[in-house]
């Protein structure tokens, strides 16, 4: 029983950081803005450390034992599909006119 405990915990916990992943991915292309895409990558970082169990086979080996597999490259393209939608929604802006004015965000002296 406590193996099965152990075991399903971490599907649990690979579960659900691969749907923050994708939830992410979502949210950056729904909301494309700065922070989503940091979003994305955060979550890429937590796959990236708790994809052990379904990492898959091995297609590069960098070092014994370690190496890329199939599961690490799910993070590479969701973080460009955001990166690209949050670029695109920026120039959009910038073409309308609609972006931030030249001296927001700065203190007047």
């Amino acid at each position: 029983m406590r193996w099965a405990a152990e075991h399903y915990g971490r599907a649990v916990v690979v579960g659900v950081v691969l749907l923050s992943l994708l939830g992410a991915t979502a949210v950056a292309l729904w909301c494309p803005a700065a922070w989503s895409v940091g979003a994305v990558l955060a979550a890429g970082v937590a796959w990236w450390l708790v994809n052990g169990p379904v990492e898959g086979a091995v297609l590069v080996e960098l070092a014994p034992g370690r190496g890329v597999t199939v599961a690490d490259l799910l993070v590479p393209p969701l973080a460009a599909v955001a990166a690209a939608a949050w670029l695109r929604a920026r120039r959009r802006a910038a073409a309308h006119g609609l972006g931030r004015p030249a001296g927001a965000g700065r203190p007047s002296r």
